[in-house]
């Protein structure tokens, strides 16, 4: 397969991994040791001292009493289905040139205004005066303040009404140039490792020459790439820093979810249980319906159309689906590494250990059993993706090598075809030439027996004409042309042959079981060598009795023609028979050897190990 693009190699992948590793850790160096960067502007964290409070007293004043200490600030008790949430935190003393907040993360859930004291400083999303607001999408914060924060409240009103409430992530303050620059030295490895996975996926769908009828693994191995690259630049904040749009980036979180399985279940459908209508083949088509479902449903959410509650447990579904499904795929791919040996198989395991390994540690942080704030999941992802690479590109090598074998079996049987073709060309040409010239003669033979005799003649050449364009046609049926039928045709051709002249043929053969059939010029040839001594038998011999023997192993063909009779003179062995016939044995690599005394042996060895499929 060709393509006008050049496809780029696995060495390539490696080369920018390994690019984008030293890389990523010469950017966090140095800003690490940026001077400007204080401990305290990088480290302050707006995480104790949290009060919070449900309900509006007065719609959208800040209510005066009722706060509670906030151990969290997401998903506090006691909520009793309210869907407005107040936060509060008393600043510090602290002095920043150029203060800002910043709300990491995936924001406040789901939409929110914020006050220094009693004045409201910043809106997300929209608040009606009842209180109600709409999705407006996930989005990191990083909000201005006035210099003279000291000492002041900051509040937040957060409207939420479906499952989270609160803010989803960490608050800080400082200068805007350093929370900038904390944002960067946090996520430019994620957002590095995205844009990779993009660009992989998106150099992948561009070499893909795709078929209309099929959808190949190729193209869903660019679908999975640019599904995880996606979803990993979403959850950076550096997507917000560049380019501030929350429903935007929702849209492209959304496709990223949905297709992630789609692109994951095509691949394992494709390479591993390639057959429409198994049970992966009918996941992989739900889970493409159920993404078009997704899509229209958190439509209507952004548009107020339907509660986010809906579009929640949709996400949820999908999630806890997906990861049942990789669970069953990693034990599909464990039995095949195991038992069938499968490469491809222990390939794909290989990337998704890091993927386990990763959420173990996830969970782990997420329980407080480990004090961590990095991520493993880009660099799991990223590995993972590469293991599906080498996975594709194999079975690519192994496509174009079939590809190559078959042109090769094409060329050769084209050329045998050829071949065939001629060589009947030649032999039945000169049979009709025979009848035409006899039909001639017995045209101007006015003696009825000379009549008689030259039309038993035609006769026997038609009937030799028919047997050969049997025999041809036959070995043109690779169904028909193994070695039993060989045998068979063989056995009875001599039968047919002998029988009505009275001479007895005895008729033994050993084929070994299960080898590779023989090509049509061979099949063909063994034939004609073999009817040609029949002919010589019946002609010259004047004997009573013939034996057979052939013995067929995946070595050789060893076939021995013995008859009772006076044996050869010189005459034949100075004829075009024995002559055809030894130019036939050694066009099929073999040998003809003749014993003439006390009746005559006739020995054909064929070597059939360098054959190729002739």
């Amino acid at each position: 397969m060709t393509s006008k693009f050049p496809y780029f190699s696995l060495i390539t992948l490696l080369l920018l991994a390994l690019f984008l590793t030293p890389a990523i850790g010469l950017l966090q160096n140095l800003f690490d040791n940026d001077k400007k960067i204080t401990a305290q502007s990088l480290q302050y964290k707006l995480l104790n001292n949290w009060e919070y409070h449900w309900g509006d007293p007065e719609k959208g004043t800040i209510p005066d009493f009722g706060w509670k200490p906030a151990k969290s600030i997401v998903n506090l008790p006691m909520r009793n289905k309210r869907t407005i949430l107040w936060l509060k935190h008393t600043m510090g003393h602290e002095k920043f040139n150029d203060p800002a907040i910043l709300i990491d993360g995936k924001g406040a859930l789901l939409t929110f205004e914020l006050f220094i004291n009693d004045q409201k400083v910043y809106k997300f999303g929209k608040l009606d005066s009842s209180g109600k607001g709409n999705f407006s999408g996930f989005s990191s914060h990083l909000i201005p303040i006035d210099a003279d924060f000291q000492g002041k409240t900051l509040s937040l009103r957060i409207f939420s009404d479906y499952t989270n409430i609160g803010v989803r992530g960490k608050v800080f303050l400082g200068s805007k140039s350093d929370l900038i620059l904390k944002i960067l030295k946090k996520d430019i490895h994620r957002f590095a490792i995205g844009l990779l996975m993009v660009l992989i996926g998106i150099l992948d769908l561009i070499v893909y020459k795709k078929n209309i009828q099929t959808i190949g693994s190729v193209s869903m191995f660019g679908i999975l790439a640019i599904s995880l690259g996606f979803y990993t630049i979403n959850v950076t904040a550096i997507k917000d820093l560049i380019f501030f749009a929350p429903v935007f980036w929702f849209n492209v979180y959304l496709v990223a979810m949905t297709l992630m399985p789609v692109g994951a279940m095509g691949f394992i459908w494709q390479v591993f249980r390639p057959k429409e209508g198994n049970i992966y083949h009918r996941i992989w088509q739900f889970h493409l319906g159920y993404a078009f479902v997704c899509q229209m449903v958190f439509f209507l959410i952004l548009n107020s159309l339907a509660p986010m509650i809906i579009g929640s447990m949709m996400l949820i579904f999908l999630r806890i689906l997906f990861i049942i499904e990789m669970i069953i795929i990693a034990g599909v791919c464990c039995k095949d590494a195991t038992k069938q040996k499968d490469r491809l198989a222990q390939v794909y395991l290989l990337g998704f250990i890091p993927i386990i390994f990763s959420g173990i540690h996830g969970a782990l942080v997420g329980l407080g059993k480990i004090n961590s704030s990095y991520s493993f999941v880009p660099w799991a992802l990223i590995f993972f993706i590469i293991s599906l690479e080498i996975i594709k590109r194999w079975q690519s090598i192994k496509t174009q090598e079939r590809l190559k074998i078959y042109a090769e079996q094409l060329e050769i049987k084209s050329k045998e075809k050829l071949e065939l073709i001629k060589d009947l060309h030649d032999g039945i040409g000169g049979t009709v030439t025979n009848i035409k010239f006899l039909s001639q003669m017995g045209l101007n033979n006015l003696s009825k027996k000379e009549v008689e005799k030259t039309f038993l003649t035609i006769s026997e050449l038609s009937s030799d004409c028919m047997t050969e364009v049997g025999n041809f046609m036959q070995s043109l049926d690779e169904q028909e042309i193994g070695w039993p039928a060989l045998v068979e045709k063989l056995c009875r051709l001599g039968e047919r042959m002998l029988n009505p002249l009275g001479l007895d043929l005895n008729f033994k053969n050993n084929v070994e079981e299960d080898l590779k059939k023989p090509g049509s010029i061979l099949f063909l040839n063994i034939l004609r060598i073999y009817k040609e001594a029949m002919t010589n038998i019946i002609k010259h011999s004047h004997a009573k009795n013939v034996f057979v023997s052939i013995d067929i192993n995946s070595d050789e063909l060893l076939m021995i023609i013995k008859d009772n009779g006076k044996g050869f003179g010189d005459d034949i062995k100075r004829g075009h028979g024995l002559y055809n016939m030894k130019a036939r044995a050694r066009k099929l690599n073999g040998t003809l050897g003749i014993d003439s005394d006390n009746g005559t042996t006739l020995t054909l060895k064929i070597l059939l190990e360098n054959q190729n499929g002739r």
